[in-house]
Order: C-alpha cells, then sequence, then structure tokens
C-alpha cells in the first residue's frame, strides 16, 4: 500500500482552491450580468414608481411603451388598477383641496384611480 506523501496533500489543496475560486469567480460574474444577459439597449418597460402597502402588498406604477399603467401586487396575484398616457400630469393639484393637504405624484395617482 503507498501512502500519500505531503507533494501529494499540496497539490490537491491546491487543485481544491483553483476549483473553489473559479467556482466564486463564475457566481459573481452570473450575478452581475445576469440580469442583462438577452435585454435590448431599448428597453420597453420601467417600474416608474413603487409603494409598499405592507403584508406582503405593493403598488407599482410601470411605464409601458407610450402608457403608464397602474398595478396592484398582493401574495395570491397581480391586478391592473388603472391606465394612463404617458402625458398625464400627475403632479397637479386637485381643486378645492387646501394646499397643505393636496396630494401629489403616486398619492394623487392612487386617488384618481379609486375616485373612479
Amino acid at each position: 500500500m503507498n501512502s500519500l506523501g505531503w507533494t501529494d496533500y499540496v497539490s490537491m489543496m491546491g487543485s481544491f482552491v483553483v476549483v473553489l475560486l473559479l467556482l466564486i469567480g463564475t457566481l459573481i460574474m452570473i450575478k452581475r450580468m445576469g440580469p442583462k444577459v438577452g435585454m435590448s439597449n431599448g428597453k420597453k418597460i420601467q417600474i416608474l414608481e413603487a409603494q409598499n402597502l405592507g403584508g406582503r402588498q405593493k403598488l407599482i406604477l410601470v411605464g409601458v411603451g407610450q402608457e403608464t399603467i397602474l398595478l396592484g401586487l398582493s401574495a395570491t396575484g397581480m391586478t391592473k388598477l388603472g391606465q394612463f398616457p404617458n402625458d398625464t400630469d400627475f403632479t397637479s393639484h386637485d381643486e378645492g383641496r387646501p394646499e397643505e393637504i393636496s396630494q401629489t405624484g403616486f398619492q394623487s395617482i392612487l386617488s384618481r384611480v379609486l375616485n373612479k
């Protein structure tokens, strides 16, 4: 029976370290390049804004082409809540409301959808 010398152990450990470094390097490259694989430069979908409502529920404002879409996300699925043209001004204040109470941005969109 042949016994392994210390050079054999060093060789095996060196090979093991090289394999681990290659694995870690591959994982880092996949993480950096992963989302970009298969995507063209002209993105068609953009997440404009997101609002967490708690309890695994979220409102998301998505830009798709010439439209802006308000989506409701929950643990059970996704629901389209509204659709607006891209030229819709979401920053305007509602008439008849005091300036300090008026809503802008995402809150304005949500209130418009819920009032329909």
